[in-house]
């Protein structure tokens, strides 16, 4: 049987109501008044395993320490977009311990990461509300603090059995297939997942995934060649659904990289 846990689409709201999105004590709230909208962020630092939960309320009483922000308009209306989407940056994954993939061998493994919520008050305008459930730490992915780039580096897993990743309302899982067409073994400790390049779907199960990233290192070289696949992952779990596009779009999907700055 499919799960109840569609807590995104067009959502509607009274005036003065709020809705509450819960993920165990980690909350998000919005409030409809009449030119404004009010928003609460209650973060966590650490991760509740619950699914997000949906609940109205007809005061704001309950956040009255959270912190929130105010965004006017000349008139509310009485429906917004909530869409769930990847980060905004690489994710910087670990495996639980190092990976050492022999010359020759193909390896894929599943990372999971954090997703964010976005707010918008039409489909297609700009999100008013672009937060993450889990706030990442900020990471410097790359050979020398001269090369590299900026990313997120906290609550993210790397795992070889898919059977180990629990799958949770507030992630997406993102396979990686790794070919070491190298005449040396490859280590592997870090991965840098391309996030924002990355499309999210849902599965029948409602459970978020992202289209397979290939990472080949090449035998004549120091470079890697990245590629991100056209379509959903095929992993027997029904139709997906696209539920947001990339925040990054690319005609091309195949890159050509440093090894370093894809792997480490």
């Amino acid at each position: 049987m499919a799960k109840t846990n569609d807590w995104w689409g067009d959502v509607s709201l009274a005036l003065n109501e709020v809705k509450v999105w819960s993920l165990g004590e980690r909350k998000i709230a919005i409030q409809r008044l009449d030119k404004e909208w009010v928003i609460w962020n209650k973060e966590l630092d650490s991760e509740s395993s619950s699914q997000i939960n949906v609940s109205s309320l007809k005061t704001a009483n309950a956040f009255s320490d959270v912190p929130y922000s105010r965004h006017l308009v000349n008139q509310t209306t009485d429906t917004i977009n909530i869409s769930p989407t990847l980060a905004d940056r690489p994710i910087v994954a670990r495996p639980a311990t190092s990976l050492n993939i022999l010359p020759g061998e193909d390896v894929e493994l599943y990372i999971s990461s954090p997703l964010w919520f976005l707010m918008k008050l039409k489909l297609k305008a700009s999100p008013i509300v672009d937060i993450p459930f889990l706030r990442p730490s900020d990471s410097w992915f790359g050979p020398s603090t001269m090369e590299g780039e900026l990313c997120y580096a906290k609550y993210t897993d790397a795992r070889v059995n898919l059977a180990q990743i629990e799958k949770r309302g507030h992630r997406a899982i993102t396979p990686v297939l790794i070919k070491n067409q190298h005449t040396e073994t490859l280590t592997i400790e870090r991965i840098n997942l391309p996030a924002p390049f990355l499309t999210l779907y849902a599965d029948e199960q409602q459970d978020f995934w992202t289209q397979e990233v290939e990472i080949t290192y090449h035998s004549d070289s120091d470079k890697a060649g990245l590629r991100l696949k056209r379509k959903p992952p095929n992993k027997g779990m029904g139709n997906m659904t696209v539920i947001s596009n990339a925040r990054q779009i690319s005609d091309n999907h195949h890159f050509v990289k440093s090894i370093k700055s894809l792997l480490g």
